[in-house]
């Protein structure tokens, strides 16, 4: 008897084959395996795709959907949630891993706090690049190292959870309508804001769980659409926030915004003096360590030097002693 699977996981993908058989091998790796993946090929080579599926530990778990051309990142997501059938949903972007415990540490949380609608994790910043049919990886870093909680206020600021770094329940996704497929990037901050607003996002601090990969510098089919599609980002982030304040706005009301926004640009000039002056007085430190390690090696220089005085002065002097000995004895 067939059972359902638990979690589904979403994995969008556009001729980066690299990439996607690193993705399958890392889902494959996840001690919780009570799972399907649904794997979406967004416009990309088909005959490419399934020969990796083919090579893939979890083959069998595993249903491809072809796009004859592509859909967007969102509409790939809903294609595949309106065939998921998962109590849980997660999305896997194809150039991001996990660690081998992120499923189980998610949902056992969701299972022991029904009352939260997704989950998010520690989040890591992998910084690689791409060598050929190589990637190597170039440095680490945490992801919002500051967070300790997933909050409404602190998304309005910024999204501060990716899709590698979250696991959500199926119904709240079905509730709020999916992703929405008119925004070609940023639909995962647009989707954690409408959740955050009405249910609970909860956080697993810790170690990290969750591997987000970027490639500076890398453009076209490799790119990381937060760096290769900056420009985007940053036009449809202010369109989102645009959208929120409405039509109806009083006179009063955009008055305070602009005393606000005024008040931000001063506090900003602020900062950037502190930190003018914060990188004044730490090259002035900076020359000063300098200094002292010149006079610290002059000292050494000098102190070596009179200890290989003395130390001569004491062979001679053993030295004179010796032969007036020999003198005496001789007379």
């Amino acid at each position: 008897m067939q059972t359902t699977p638990r979690v589904s996981i979403i994995v969008r993908t556009k001729n980066r084959p690299l990439f996607l058989k690193r993705a399958l091998l890392d889902i494959s790796a996840q001690i919780f395996s009570d799972v399907e993946i649904l794997l979406v090929n967004d416009g990309g080579d088909p005959h490419e795709v399934d020969r990796i599926v083919e090579l893939s530990p979890w083959k069998k778990r595993t249903t491809v959907i072809h796009n004859e051309s592509s859909l967007g990142m969102e509409n790939a997501s809903n294609l595949a949630i309106s065939r998921a059938q998962g109590e849980f949903i997660c999305i896997h972007d194809d150039d991001d891993t996990w660690h081998a415990r992120f499923l189980h540490a998610c949902v056992e949380h969701l299972d022991e706090h029904p009352k939260d609608a997704a989950v998010g994790v520690r989040t890591e910043i992998i910084w690689e690049r791409l060598e050929k049919d190589q990637i190597i990886t170039e440095g680490r870093e945490i992801a919002w190292p500051e967070i300790r909680a997933i909050t409404f206020n602190a998304l309005l600021r910024q999204n501060q959870a990716v899709p590698i770094s979250c696991l959500y329940r199926a119904s709240i996704i079905e509730q709020l309508g999916g992703f929405r497929a008119d925004l070609p990037v940023v639909g995962d901050w647009d989707f954690h804001l409408r959740l955050a607003r009405y249910h609970n996002f909860a956080f697993i601090d810790g170690m990290p769980l969750a591997f987000w990969h970027q490639r500076k510098g890398q453009t076209g089919v490799a790119g990381n659409s937060v760096i290769a599609m900056s420009g985007a980002h940053a036009y449809y982030d202010a369109l989102v926030r645009r959208e929120y304040l409405g039509d109806e706005l009083s006179d009063n009301q955009v008055g305070q915004l602009l005393v606000q926004g005024a008040e931000f640009q001063f506090l900003r000039s602020e900062l950037a003096m502190q930190m003018h002056l914060v990188r004044e007085l730490s090259a002035q430190v900076t020359s000063l360590h300098t200094k002292l390690d010149e006079q610290s090696a002059h000292f050494n220089e000098q102190n070596n030097w009179l200890l290989h005085k003395a130390d001569n002065a004491s062979l001679y002097a053993v030295l004179r002693r010796l032969a007036k000995k020999l003198l005496r004895k001789g007379s």
